[in-house]
């Protein structure tokens, strides 16, 4: 029995000095993960990046839930649908993202795709405030878009898709009447750019960008309707 005694104790110092088990060890990082920061907002915008497994490019917007979400690649689009929704995109290049809320309001951002990686994208709930007219980067687009346009029957097609999607004020409604050449077709705009004026208590100032008084008088009603 004596002779067992100090193997007793040798087992028992050796017990006492084992590491801890792999489980135990795996806590940290776990920790950490939970602990880091959440990417900053810009714009009511909150963009994240994550590894990506099969090493592709991916954009995704994952809220607000319903939102209609519309990808475009310098001009042409991409994606179109409600979000949650994803697109697969080229490293290295930026996408324009426009954000339906679910208020009306139209918010936009440009996204970086990253090799390698999804680009998590949020529109956090406080940037629904309500509708919002197109920013000055989106005017002059539009802007351009109706300079380069032949034909004023053109320009009143580019104007039928592109204010569904967009709200202006009743100063953008003037300067659009002013880049339309021919009388008529500056009168025929004028319903569709009521129903997309926020402002609509200014809408009166539209009439300064006629001459003719029967103009100004055809233009008055068309805004009263």
């Amino acid at each position: 029995m004596r002779r067992l005694l100090p193997l007793a104790a040798l087992l028992a110092a050796c017990a006492g000095s084992k590491p801890a088990p792999e489980t135990e060890k795996k806590k940290e990082p776990e920790a950490a993960v939970e602990a880091r920061p959440l990417g900053p907002v810009d714009d009511g915008f909150r963009v994240e990046y994550r590894a990506q497994a099969e090493g592709r490019a991916l954009v995704e917007v994952v809220e607000p839930a319903g939102a209609e979400v519309m990808a475009y690649d310098a001009g042409t689009q991409v994606a179109r649908d409600k979000a949650p929704m994803s697109f697969a995109a080229a490293p290295d290049k930026y996408y324009r993202l426009e954000v339906r809320m679910p208020s009306g309001a139209v918010k936009e951002k440009k996204v970086a795709a990253r090799a390698g990686q999804v680009a998590s994208v949020r529109v956090l709930a406080a940037a629904d405030a309500g509708p919002q007219p197109m920013n000055r980067e989106a005017f002059k687009g539009l802007l351009q878009s109706l300079d380069e346009t032949a034909g004023d029957a053109g320009k009143l097609a580019l104007l039928k898709t592109a204010l569904p999607y967009n709200w202006i004020t009743a100063a953008m409604a003037g300067v659009i009447i002013d880049h339309i050449t021919y009388r008529q077709t500056k009168m025929d705009a004028v319903p569709i750019l009521r129903d997309r004026i926020l402002d609509k208590q200014n809408s009166y100032w539209i009439l300064d960008h006629f001459t003719y008084r029967e103009d100004k008088e055809k233009v008055q009603q068309e805004l009263l309707k």
